[in-house]
């Protein structure tokens, strides 16, 4: 720190802002990193309780291979965690059929030739479409700005290459693919290659999981770059998200960052429309010249910013409603490692009614610790985080939601109601504390999904000396697209005077 103050101060100490303070401490810049919550990780974290240790949040970790934004993160950071490749990625289980999702997309023929064996041709076709489509975006990325574009220079160069394609395309490429994969839904996509009901809840558990958007709400485009990041390797870490936290802490504080845990932050500090740095909970003013906001959309534009004084009034972030859409529910379970059969994956997905979009009530997610991951429970026993995505509702149903996790969890696990080690509900208010999100959301009401399939609103706000990273930029459940972004902002800063 100098007499004017930080170079930056980081609000949240969620994974977009960890990584952001970690890259710039390490550029030598003065780094001060403040969050609510008495831990750092945000959604990264576990959960330690009788002696078992179970992942609460962030679980899915693409990325980590060759020239994956984890990967190129801790190359940058020179650390290192022990990860294991998961493979198959996902297990989806509906009443009838048990698919695998393999990160090689040929093993997963023989998964689909015996599940549905008339409907090969069209899943052949459909991944086809998909790889096509997400080959097409990279080759329009390299010729496009950093994206969310940022100022009407950059938004003319993204529509020029949406539209008439990009100019390193086959000649008899026809322009606007890009485009018309963003204005169509998956569902359309799957129907017009002959997949059916069963087929199609396989690729809605997996994309409801990953974006929180069923068929019917996901793009093309967006399917293809989800399920991209999947085909490029999925790992889980020693000593779960929890791992990578520590590792991010340590390299910030040695860097000589400076870490302020149960530290509130009640507004930001404007000066001459300038955000100058923020005020504590508890009266005390921080000064940087850049601030870097990693918080919950509702909480960064309710809270923090101030209000907006005018209609003329042009520096403010985008309005709401910021309500949370969806909410998580959890459960964890310690169950005999005999019990769970050879073949589950990592992450598997339960589909009640294969009549119905795997969404919300109707798809459960069971992540099992890997065997692998010594220290996440006593010998001969192993870890499950249960849960799902749903709308927020009244209070008092937490049995009715155990009950419902346990059902499903038995479809997989048979008999695991009478042979538990170890269970537990986690109410919403703990996993709100926990995450230091209110009610534990998962998905607010603004969509900012339709940049190219995947990216949101843009890092800057509005406000000079303000920059955003995090679930605002990339909604989803994806840590990659985090850090993706918090590199990109830390360069920014690292760029300027």
């Amino acid at each position: 720190m100098n007499g004017l103050g930080y170079d930056v101060a980081v609000v949240g100490a969620g994974m977009g802002g960890l990584a952001t303070a970690c890259l710039l401490a390490k550029a030598g810049r003065s780094v001060i990193l403040v969050d609510r919550a008495p831990r750092a990780g945000g959604v990264c974290q576990s959960l330690v309780t009788d002696g078992f240790r179970f992942d609460i949040g962030a679980t899915l970790l693409p990325g980590f291979g060759p020239g994956g934004p984890l990967a190129t993160l801790c190359q940058r950071l020179g650390i290192s965690v022990p990860i294991k490749e998961c493979d198959p990625a996902f297990q989806v289980a509906l009443p009838a059929h048990r698919v695998s999702l393999w990160a090689t997309p040929a093993a997963w023929w023989r998964e689909v030739r015996r599940e549905f064996p008339d409907e090969e041709t069209g899943w052949r076709a459909l991944w086809s479409e998909l790889e096509s489509l997400a080959a097409e975006r990279d080759r329009a990325l390299r010729e496009m700005p950093p994206l969310p574009p940022e100022g009407w220079g950059d938004r003319l160069r993204v529509w020029r290459v949406v539209t008439m394609g990009p100019a390193s395309s086959a000649p008899t490429h026809a322009g606007g693919t890009l485009k018309r994969s963003m204005a169509t839904s998956l569902r359309a996509t799957m129907v017009r290659h002959g997949l059916g009901p069963g087929s199609q809840r396989v690729l809605d558990a997996v994309l409801w999981y990953l974006l929180l958007r069923d068929a019917d709400a996901c793009s093309t485009l967006e399917a293809a770059v989800a399920l991209q990041r999947v085909r490029q390797g999925v790992v889980a870490v020693a000593g779960g998200m929890a791992a990578l936290v520590e590792a991010l802490v340590g390299r910030f504080q040695q860097d000589g960052g400076q870490l302020r845990l149960e530290t509130p932050v009640a507004r930001l500090l404007v000066e001459g429309h300038r955000v100058a740095g923020l005020v504590t909970g508890g009266g005390e003013t921080i000064r940087a010249r850049w601030l870097v906001a990693n918080v919950p959309p509702d909480v960064l534009t309710g809270t923090l910013l101030p209000p907006r004084r005018g209609w003329w009034e042009r520096r403010r972030a985008v309005d709401g409603p910021w309500q949370p859409t969806l909410v998580a529910q959890a459960m964890l379970l310690s169950v005999p490692e005999a019990l769970l059969p050879s073949e589950l994956s990592g992450h598997c997905f339960v589909v009640a009614d294969p009549q119905r979009p795997a969404r919300e009530e109707n798809l459960v997610f069971i992540r099992t610790a890997p065997a692998v991951d010594e220290g996440q429970a006593p010998a001969g026993t192993r870890c499950l985080t249960v849960g799902r995505f749903v709308a927020p509702r009244p209070g008092g149903q937490d049995d009715a939601m155990a009950s419902d996790l346990l059902e499903a969890v038995d479809r997989i696990v048979p008999g695991v109601a009478s042979a538990m080690v170890f269970h537990r509900a986690l109410a919403p208010a703990a996993l709100a504390e926990a995450w230091g999100r209110p009610s534990a959301a998962a998905r607010y009401s603004l969509d900012t999904r339709e940049w190219l399939g995947e990216r949101g609103l843009p890092h800057r706000l509005g406000w000079p000396g303000l920059l955003a990273v995090g679930e605002w930029t990339y909604p989803g459940r994806l840590i990659c697209n985090v850090a993706e972004g918090a590199m990109r902002v830390a360069d920014l800063i690292s760029e300027s005077a």
